[in-house]
């Protein structure tokens, strides 16, 4: 399997080398995302770049898709106004040969002058996954195979308070239905909250600090989130309860292209919580190295640092380190149970304008390691 995914990254190479060379014309490689390397965002102000997308995992064998970024930027309207930042308009579609499913879009806008910020994302799914247990002492032996089709759709706006900081409301929309559980399993035996599906509504309010110079991959600055969501019945969320969720990135520059990144991230939830809206552990963000959702309970800590280096051409490198945990009134906190993560990785540039890199990572934790063949940074 590892083999395949190291072959799906190398497969880019050749398409990528032969895109930047193609002779037919600048339009082609600004299209492409291939214009010349520099250390900093190109000053281009709009562009499309798409990729498609190759790849293997025991759960979907083999997959294909595309994946894109639309960028632009909104000139000042005057003279002496701020420089607004990069906004995008991003897609990811999959088919896989298990006949999986998965179209997502999202967006991050700023308006001229950075006087508004809007942000979200829509998403269908049909996509098989396992179910653990709630806690963070489940073992692998307990896992038990379920699918479901979700479709989610958020909307965020915020207003400029003052440079980087912005205020504002986000609405949420989460549809789970069609589930398939596995007979025997405790999903099918419905001591599970939100095991034959749910509708969550909830409207959230939102802080942001955001001063990263690239919102797609920063080298500098730091981005500090706080939300809390409340689902109601009034709202027509079948389960009533309150989710917290507070972020914190900050980017140093050490020298050109050595950045040390840091990463904290927390999330609590409050009264009757669907078990696929509890805090989750293990993705190929935070806490690379565990299956994804291999653990989820009632609340998650969890912290990352990752160094990043170049290496030769549009290769790049990158080391990292986290650890982190879920728990909750059934499973508490502790230094015994806390999970750890360390690895390796390797990027390449397929995009400057945006900074877009496609990323091969290794993380190593308590039960083994995974591969992540991923499009973007991992935070």
């Amino acid at each position: 399997m590892y083999f395949k995914l190291v072959c799906a990254f190398l497969f880019f190479i050749p398409f990528l080398m032969q895109a930047q060379t193609d002779e037919v014309g600048e339009k082609k490689r600004k299209f492409f995302g291939f214009s010349p390397l520099s250390d900093t965002i190109t000053k281009e102000s709009k562009g499309v770049f798409l990729l498609p997308l190759l790849y293997y995992t025991p759960d979907t064998r083999w997959a294909a898709g595309a994946a894109g970024v639309c960028y632009f930027k909104r000139q000042p309207k005057t003279e002496g106004q701020i420089e607004t930042r990069m906004s995008n308009v991003q897609f990811l579609a999959d088919y896989t040969q298990n006949r999986q499913l998965d179209i997502s879009s999202n967006w991050n806008i700023f308006t001229a002058n950075e006087n508004y910020l809007i942000k979200g994302d829509i998403r269908f799914r049909n996509f098989p996954d396992k179910f653990y247990g709630i806690g963070n002492q489940t073992s692998l032996s307990q896992a038990e195979k379920y699918s479901y089709d979700l479709l989610v759709i958020r909307s965020l706006q915020l207003k400029k308070i003052k440079p980087g900081l912005f205020l504002g409301f986000d609405y949420e929309f989460e549809y789970e239905y069609n589930f398939q559980l596995e007979p025997g399993g405790d999903l099918e035996k419905g001591s599970v909250l939100g095991n034959r599906g749910s509708i969550g509504s909830a409207i959230g309010l939102v802080g942001v600090l955001d001063t990263r110079d690239n919102v797609i991959n920063a080298y500098k600055g730091r981005l500090a989130e706080l939300s809390t969501y409340f689902f109601l019945p009034q709202l027509g969320s079948t389960f009533r309860f309150i989710v917290v969720n507070g972020s914190y990135q900050h980017y140093w520059r050490l020298k050109s292209k050595h950045i040390l990144a840091w990463q904290t991230k927390t999330r609590f939830t409050f009264g009757d919580v669907s078990f696929l809206d509890l805090p989750t552990l293990g993705n190929d963000d935070i806490l690379r190295g565990y299956a994804k959702n291999r653990f989820r309970d009632k609340y998650f800590m969890g912290t990352q640092f990752e160094y990043k280096f170049p290496l030769i051409w549009r290769f790049g490198g990158v080391a990292f380190a986290g650890a982190g945990d879920v728990f909750g009134p059934s499973s508490n906190l502790s230094f015994k149970n806390l999970k750890y993560s360390i690895g390796a990785g390797l990027r390449f540039v397929v995009n400057p304008a945006e900074r877009l890199n496609i990323r091969l990572d290794y993380g190593y934790g308590k039960e083994g390691g995974h591969f992540y063949f991923v499009v973007a940074e991992s935070f």
